[in-house]
């Protein structure tokens, strides 16, 4: 019998093993394409999550602000709505100017008003964003409330807290046969990132009068960071 030549073996287990090595990369791949897909589906719906409780949170600051307005409506002078000649408003186009320190975040009406972006002391910030004018649903420990957090990712911990706005859309709304007032609130949440980020939106009514401090949501949608 003759002997096999050396080397023919290698020859024919190298072909095997190359195709082993392509399965084992390819299965590798395709784990940690699954895996990427996991976390950021994970990761999509807590944002919606914190998105929906912010939103909650953001209409019991309405019905608290409600009735601090139905106050300032009881005085001697009364405060308009918007700016006139009697001076500023509650409801201003920039959302900054305002009166008896209600602050920031107060918008008047406009199409698309969450995607605006206002000049504050030279530069020009997103209406929802941290340095723009918004008001904070929350407080970082050592950070004042007002003051504009740096564009920067930070692991492990959302980009900045919730932001959001109030437009009121009609300050004269009847909703089940009671006087009150229509307001519509644009919230965003964000995640590790600036770019990471989820705005969502509610029409809520409120009373007026001796009512000013019932109100409910009528309506909400999620809308798309995108132009």
């Amino acid at each position: 019998m003759r002997p096999r030549p050396r080397g023919a073996v290698l020859w024919l287990i190298l072909p095997l093993l190359s195709l082993l090595t392509v399965l084992a990369l390819g299965t590798a791949r395709s784990v940690a394409a699954e895996q990427r897909a996991t976390r950021n589906l994970a990761e999509q719906r807590a944002l919606a999550l914190a998105a929906l409780q912010a939103l909650r949170a953001a209409e019991r600051r309405t019905l608290d602000l409600n009735l601090r307005f139905e106050d300032g409506l009881r005085g001697e002078s009364g405060v308009p709505w918007r700016g006139d000649g009697r001076g500023l408003g509650w409801f201003m186009p920039d959302c900054l100017s305002s009166v008896g320190g209600v602050g920031y975040g107060l918008c008047a009406t406009e199409p698309d008003l969450w995607r605006r972006s206002v000049l504050i002391n030279g530069a020009r910030w997103p209406l929802l964003h941290p340095c723009g004018p918004s008001r904070p649903l929350e407080s970082e420990p050592g950070r004042p409330p007002a003051s504009c957090l740096p564009a920067r990712s930070r692991a492990g911990r959302r980009w900045s807290p919730p932001r959001y706005v109030l437009e009121l859309l009609n300050p004269a709304f009847r909703f089940a046969d009671v006087d009150g007032r229509l307001y519509r609130i644009s919230v965003r949440v964000w995640g590790e990132s600036e770019r990471d980020a989820l705005t969502v939106q509610s029409w809520f009514w409120a009373g007026a009068g001796a009512q000013a401090g019932r109100g409910g949501r009528l309506n909400w949608r999620r809308l798309e960071e995108a132009e």
